[in-house]
Parts: C-alpha cells; sequence; structure tokens
C-alpha cells in the first residue's frame, strides 16, 4: 500500500511538472497567491508590449547552465585560495582543541572562495543580462525589464552576503567573543531585513514585528549553520541539497530571481564540496557558515510557498522542513550542553555528525548519512506544495519519526559508550 502510493504521488507530481514547464502559459501573468514573500514570475518578468509567450524550454537550460557555471567557477576560486590562505599563513592550525578533529594546519579561506565566487557569478550575470548578449535566448531577453526590477533587492542582498563575509573572516582570523559576534550579527542582518522584500509574517500586518521575527530567523538560521560545520563536506553538502530544493520550488512557482539565487547558491556550495569532502584541504571557517547560513536564511524568505493550487497553509512550514538537520542538530548539542552546565558556544563531539561516528561509522558515511536524511526531509518538504490535508498530516508523521529513530539510536550508543 505504501509503495502504490509512493509511486501515484510521484507520478501525480511529474504530471504537474511537465504541466509547469509547457511551451505556453495558460494564463499570461497570473501571479501565485501572496504570502508575504517576493514572487517574481517569468510571466510578469516579460515585457508587456510584446506577446506574452514563454518556451520553458530556455528557462530550463538556462537553469542548468547557472548550475554547471557556478559549480565550476567556485571549484577554481577555492583551489587559488586554498594557495593564497599558505601564503598569507592563513590557516586552521589545531591547538589541541578538544572538538577539533583535524591534526594538520588546514586552509581557511574556503569561506573567501564561496563569497567571492558567489559575487563574480551574479556579476558576470547581471553584465551579460544587460547587455543583451547575441547567445542569449529571446525569453531570456524579454524579461530584461523584470530583471531590473529586482536590482535593489540583489544589491541589499550581496551588501549583506559581503558584510557577513567578511566578519565571519575576521573571526577566523581573530577569534571574538561570542556577544560581540552575535552583535555584530544582529547589526548587520537587521539592516538586511528592514528591506521590505526581504521580510516575512507579513500577515501579522506589523511592520515592526515583521521585522523582528525576521532578524531572529537569520540570526538562528546563521548561528545553526555555524554550529553544524563540524565535519568534512558536511555544510557545504547540506547547503547544496537545501538550496537545490528552494530552487525547485522557486522554479514549480515561477519565480526566475529566487530560482537562479538558490542554484548558484547550490553550486557554489558544491564546487566547495570538492576540496572540503573527506579529507578536506581547505576549510570554509565561521566564514563560510555565515555566508551560507544568510544565503539559506535568505532563501527561505523570498521562496513563494502558497498559491492557486495548494490545498493547505502547510506549505509555509517548508523552511523548517528543508532546514530541519542544522535546526534540530542545534537545539540537541544546546541542550546537551546546558545540561552539563556548559556554555552553548562551547564546541565538542555532541554533534549529529559526531554521534553518528560512536555508532561506529567512517566520517564518510556519517556525513553521507546526514546528507541522506537532509534530501528525504526536502523531498517530504516538496510534497507539501501539493499535498492535502490527510498528506501534509502524513507527511509530518513520516518526519516526526525519522527523526525519532535518529535520536534513539544515537541516546542507545551514548548509553552503551558511558557504561
Amino acid at each position: 500500500m505504501t509503495v502504490c502510493s509512493f509511486y501515484l504521488f510521484w507520478m501525480d507530481m511529474i504530471n504537474k511538472l511537465l504541466n509547469q514547464f509547457s511551451f505556453e502559459l495558460d494564463k499570461v501573468g497570473h501571479v501565485p497567491m501572496d504570502s508575504g514573500n517576493l514572487a517574481i514570475p517569468v510571466a510578469t518578468m516579460m515585457d508587456p508590449t510584446k506577446e506574452q509567450v514563454v518556451d520553458h524550454s530556455s528557462w530550463i537550460v538556462g537553469y542548468l547552465l547557472v548550475l554547471v557555471a557556478a559549480s565550476i567557477v567556485s571549484y577554481m576560486f577555492t583551489h587559488i585560495f586554498k594557495k593564497l590562505s599558505f601564503t598569507f599563513n592563513f590557516l586552521d592550525v589545531p591547538m589541541r582543541e578538544g572538538h577539533k578533529l583535524h591534526t594538520k594546519a588546514t586552509p581557511l579561506l574556503g569561506g573567501a572562495a564561496m563569497l567571492s565566487a558567489w559575487l563574480t557569478l551574479i556579476g558576470v550575470g547581471l553584465a551579460l543580462v544587460m547587455s543583451k548578449s547575441s547567445f542569449l535566448p529571446s525569453e531570456i531577453k524579454n524579461s530584461i525589464n523584470g530583471i531590473k526590477t529586482t536590482l535593489p533587492l540583489i544589491g541589499v542582498i550581496a551588501a549583506g552576503a559581503v558584510a557577513i563575509g567578511v566578519m565571519g573572516l575576521f573571526d577566523d582570523k581573530k577569534p571574538m567573543g561570542w556577544k560581540f559576534k552575535m552583535s555584530l550579527q544582529a547589526i548587520i542582518c537587521g539592516l538586511v531585513v528592514l528591506y521590505p522584500k526581504l521580510q516575512v509574517f507579513h500577515v501579522l500586518n506589523n511592520t515592526y514585528i515583521s521585522w523582528f521575527l525576521t532578524l531572529f530567523w537569520f540570526l538562528f538560521i546563521i548561528n545553526a549553520f555555524n554550529f553544524f560545520d563540524n565535519m568534512d563536506g558536511l555544510a557545504a553538502g547540506v547547503a547544496m541539497i537545501a538550496s537545490g530544493i528552494f530552487a525547485s520550488i522557486a522554479i514549480l512557482n515561477e519565480q526566475f530571481f529566487v530560482a537562479t539565487l538558490g542554484l548558484v547558491t547550490a553550486g557554489v556550495a558544491f564546487g566547495y564540496y570538492i576540496h572540503n569532502s573527506f579529507p578536506a584541504s581547505i576549510f570554509m571557517g565561521d566564514a563560510g557558515s555565515h555566508f551560507l547560513g544568510y544565503l539559506l536564511a535568505t532563501q527561505a524568505v523570498l521562496t513563494q510557498y502558497l498559491n492557486d493550487s495548494t490545498e493547505t497553509y502547510a506549505p509555509v512550514l517548508i523552511p523548517l522542513v528543508v532546514l530541519a538537520m542544522p535546526i534540530f542538530d542545534t537545539f540537541a548539542v544546546v541542550i546537551i550542553r546546558l545540561r552539563k552546565g556548559l556554555s552553548p558556544f562551547k564546541g565538542d563531539h555532541n554533534h549529529v555528525s559526531h554521534r553518528f561516528l560512536r555508532m561506529g561509522v567512517s566520517k564518510k558515511t556519517a556525513v553521507a548519512l546526514v546528507h541522506c536524511i537532509t534530501l528525504i526531509l526536502g523531498l517530504s518538504a516538496i510534497n507539501l506544495l501539493f499535498a492535502d490535508l490527510t498528506g501534509v498530516i502524513v507527511t509530518f508523521i513520516q518526519i516526526f519519526f525519522l527523526l525519532l529513530v535518529v535520536t534513539i539510536l544515537h541516546m542507545k550508543v551514548n548509553k552503551e559508550k558511558s557504561s
């Protein structure tokens, strides 16, 4: 019965995807139901003076090119910054810290590499589009007027990315106290989310509450991802998967800008991941974890989850499902540290990945397990877009028991180790 339901669900999803990417829009200029997030459908980005017919195949090819280009550029930048780390002695040298697993000096400019690659891709991409290069498909050229409307938003996001990345870079060079670090995070993110389109919870109809809740979301995800960067390839892989899920949802809702942002982020994370997978030859440091956490928080806010075809309001919880692993990990380690009377910000080996290690698996397997769980959660999140109330309930029950199984296994291993 379960197999049949699973088969029917995916067949239904494939059918909807095929309809979504049909060659002509049935309703030109249709905008999905506003959920307080930025919606920039392909049709609304077209020149209103021209016939509104969209060849979605051009957009799909464009999305694939963006992903591949981002991966290649990030891979190259990471290789360059690996050498620069040795040149400028920007290395992570283990000084008998209990929470560090590596034993030799390792380049620490992975975050700077990803930030530089991301900025380069965004800049070159905008330059190509605005120049109306001859190789661009006509559908994308016709969207230039719409793309121009996103320039202020792109500027705000980029400024925040640079600020949070540079702050992390200083912290990598000379560690800051957690209070000072969080104060800087709050200032940077507080300024970023002043921009109306980067605020969520508009349903509350209160600008101050919306600003505060959005700021809390950014700070929480940035720090959760900072905690989550505790094993080779772990954080980069999760960022790649999560960004890919957000991009997929944006594509389904025809959010050109949000989809492109997600694919650039996924590609940048993947290009870096090749260098960072076990055994890592470079680390992202706080600069990288802050940068990726910031972009994931941004994508979660910008992606639209409700439209005319959604049957429930459950899709608004999609960001929590997509980012469930770093969120779950953060709550787990904070609770463990507080129960031991330790600071929540003191590094240890109680993260989900470390507890998989204590189960007897290798580092590569531990990371792969976390990535698989993240992918399962992400696919479950996409299911919420199409599910009715019964499907939503079943999906959340599955998510609950998946995380419960992980928790029980870890608790059992911890008890056996302690005894």
